[in-house]
């Protein structure tokens, strides 16, 4: 197994970090959580606001009335056993009931209480919301009707409590006696038109039959007497029709010209009833071939009886065409055929025909007869119902009348209420308020979701594991206000060469190092640097190397644009004359180089191999800068012949192109390490670094009183000082 494959399968080995719910959300929303904040009470606030405004408070009024049981029923009722109490909670259920009802409700509407609201909101729209917010009830053990009427305006809920009672109280309350006289008469007057109306039905009734000579009214039996004559006068049509068409047949098939005198040629059955004779004839000519038929079973076609009968057969049937012809030329020429000619035929079926249509006129006029007069009959038993129903009404209104007086009166009128009774505006303001923040952490939530960019360390280490975050590098463009960030950062890239060491192979010659990244601006030659000076720093003979043909940075950080470099190499070789020494010791750079002629796609499998078999047995450790991975051509074949693979990502970058370099490289069997997040927070960094105060510092925080030493080493120190003291 190859070195490359090995450090391939150790990294794709990495058990990855489970995340949790918490973690997920953390990583979705991480860099956004200022704005989506922000957004959210915003938005949940403009929600709270119009939510308070636009949800109806609801103002609650109520009256009571006073159903007594001092009535005179309930007391008629004191020498029954216990029934009254009974009696007396059913007619308070119909008296609740009562108050919600549609006539009451109308009489409300129609009342002076509520005419400036009628006009205010429209008669349907109030008497909807009368029947929806109007409710009345009995309290247990008492003799109260509670009316409750609840509005969005307090006055006008107080308004249509009263109008709602007051209008009870003109139908079913005191002034009952009064309203019921007037029912009585208005019955009355009713029942007198309706018995008019049915009076005039009546008459008109006996008009209709007088009028139509008629003897009685169900005219049923007329019309189906009608029906029935029809119906012959249709078969003797069809007959007569028959006949014309036999006559017009008989003609054509003769060449014959039609004539009125035309007469058909009768049938069997007409010649039979007209010459009787022919019947005996039939009939002896049956019997004289029946004998035939026996008796030529026994004896001989040629036997003399036989001969003698078959003559006779023949002599009778002779004898029958001649009848049969003589009785159809009597036929014709007598009245019967000449009753059956074209012209009198033609005339019989247009005598019919006038009678057919006589009938039909008389069933018709008949028909209509009987629809109106079933229509006035349905129409007087109409009336006659609806009068049955007032009849009614006035004996129940009779019978009740004696026991109505002081049944209902209005214990406390309805007051206008000082707050409102149901008020939802806090619960559903604080709804609208969670539910768009809720909304817009989930929306950017989904936007992370998306839009996966790097804004914490966490998010490298959580994300399925397959980055394999090496470590990070502070952010030190505020160097000058928080000097302490210098030592931070030197002291991270430290950490993260010691990560480095500990994960890398060892081998002889030198080790070789491509820095990298997904974008332009990541921070690579920054790291390149900072990683140099640190394995310099270590003793490790190093070496920088300038990759980029396109962008050339780390040649630019350095001021060696004008020095000669990798691009000579590729052409003439001899790198001892293309290095440049640094300022640290151990340190070297090999620029980009001046010839222009060289590019990179001249970075070939065999030159890269040459230019680096002669990199590790001049230098310990090389490190070399690339353009982005993705989109540089020289960085593929580096890659590939490398002993180590970093990635630097900025803080803020999306993680997306990072996934796709991290697969290219597995696909060139690359040797990955990890990945380096720069330009990191405080908050990145504060848990995997932490420098000492100096000396100098510490004296002066003891001299100014604000750092005190621990108090058990002071005793141990003291302890010390004394015995040496004796020595």
């Amino acid at each position: 197994m190859t070195q490359n494959s090995i450090q391939n399968n150790e990294f794709n080995g990495d058990p990855a970090p489970q995340a949790s719910p918490i973690e997920m959300v953390r990583d979705r929303l991480a860099g956004r959580w200022m704005i989506a904040c922000i957004l959210g009470v915003v938005l949940g606030g403009i929600g709270a606001f119009l939510a308070w405004n636009l949800t109806p408070v609801m103002y609650r009024s109520s009256g009571l009335l006073i159903a007594s049981s001092n009535r005179a029923i309930v007391v008629k009722m004191l020498q029954d056993d216990g029934s009254n109490a009974k009696s007396h909670q059913s007619y308070l259920k119909t008296q609740v009931s009562l108050v919600t009802s549609d006539d009451v409700v109308s009489r409300a509407l129609d009342s002076d209480q509520l005419q400036d609201l009628q006009r205010t909101r429209g008669y349907y729209p109030l008497y909807t919301s009368i029947k929806r917010n109007l409710t009345s009830e009995n309290p247990k053990g008492t003799e109260l009707i509670e009316v409750i009427y609840q509005d969005r305006d307090p006055e006008s809920a107080k308004t249509v409590t009263n109008a709602i009672m007051n209008a009870y109280m003109e139908i079913h309350g005191n002034d009952k006696s009064v309203a019921i006289s007037d029912t009585k008469k208005q019955i009355r007057d009713e029942r007198m038109k309706i018995r008019s109306r049915i009076n005039n039905l009546r008459r008109q009734q006996q008009e209709l039959v007088t009028n139509s000579n008629n003897v009685v009214a169900d005219v049923s039996g007329l019309i189906a007497a009608k029906s029935e004559e029809c119906a012959a006068y249709n078969g003797m049509i069809e007959q007569i029709d028959e006949t014309l068409a036999k006559i017009e047949e008989r003609q054509r098939r003769l060449g014959e010209e039609l004539t009125g005198d035309a007469i058909p040629d009768p049938t069997d059955q007409e010649l039979m009833v007209f010459e009787p004779r022919i019947n005996g004839l039939q009939v002896d000519l049956e019997q004289q071939e029946i004998k035939l038929a026996t008796l030529r079973s026994r004896l001989g076609r040629e036997h003399r009886i036989i001969r003698n009968l078959s003559s006779q057969i023949e002599a009778t049937k002779a004898t029958l065409e001649s009848v049969k012809l003589d009785a159809a030329n009597r036929w014709k020429s007598g009245p019967v055929g000449k009753e059956k000619s074209f012209r009198n035929q033609t005339e019989l079926r247009q005598k019919i025909s006038e009678k057919l249509d006589s009938r039909r006129k008389d069933m018709r006029d008949l028909q209509n007869f009987q629809n109106e007069y079933d229509s006035l009959q349905r129409e007087i038993e109409s009336n006659e119902a609806d009068g049955a129903v007032l009849d009614e009404r006035l004996t129940s209104l009779e019978r009740e009348e004696p026991n109505i007086q002081d049944q209902v009166k209005i214990g406390q009128v309805a007051t206008k209420p000082e707050s409102p009774d149901r008020d939802r505006r806090g619960a559903i303001a604080f709804g609208a308020f969670g539910g768009a923040v809720v909304l817009v952490l989930g929306v950017f939530f989904l936007i992370g979701s998306v839009d996966q960019r790097t804004f914490a360390i966490r998010q490298l280490k959580m994300d399925q594991g397959q980055f394999h975050c090496l470590g990070v590098v502070p952010d030190t463009s505020r160097a000058s206000m928080e000097p302490e960030l210098l030592n931070i950062g030197m002291n991270c890239v430290h950490k993260l060469r010691n990560k480095i060491e500990s994960i890398r192979f060892r081998q002889d010659s030198g080790y070789i190092m491509l820095i990298s990244s997904p974008f332009q601006g990541d921070g690579k030659t920054t790291l390149v640097q900072l990683l140099g000076h640190s394995y310099a720093a270590a003793g490790f003979k190093t070496c920088i190397v300038d990759c980029d043909f396109v962008g050339r940075s780390l040649s630019h950080s350095l001021n060696m644009l004008d020095r000669r470099g990798l691009k000579e190499i590729i052409k003439e070789g001899e790198i001892d004359e293309k290095l440049v020494e640094l300022d640290r010791d151990n340190l070297c750079l090999i620029p980009i180089g001046l010839d222009e002629v060289v590019t990179p796609e001249m970075m070939q499998m065999d030159v890269v191999e040459n230019l680096f078999e002669e990199l590790r047995d001049k230098f310990d450790f090389v490190i070399i800068d690339t353009g982005p991975l993705s989109g540089s051509i020289e960085s593929m074949p580096i890659a590939g012949n490398v002993d180590g693979v970093i990635l630097a990502l900025r803080k803020g970058r999306s993680r997306v192109p990072l996934k796709r370099c991290v697969r290219d490289l597995h696909d060139l069997n690359a040797p990955y390490l990890g990945v380096v997040l720069n330009y990191a927070d405080k908050s990145d960094y504060k848990d995997i670094t932490s420098v000492s105060k100096s000396i100098e510092q510490v004296i002066k925080e003891e001299a100014a009183g604000v750092r005190k030493r621990n108090a058990l080493t002071e005793s141990l120190n003291a302890r010390s000082r004394k015995s040496r003291s004796k020595e």
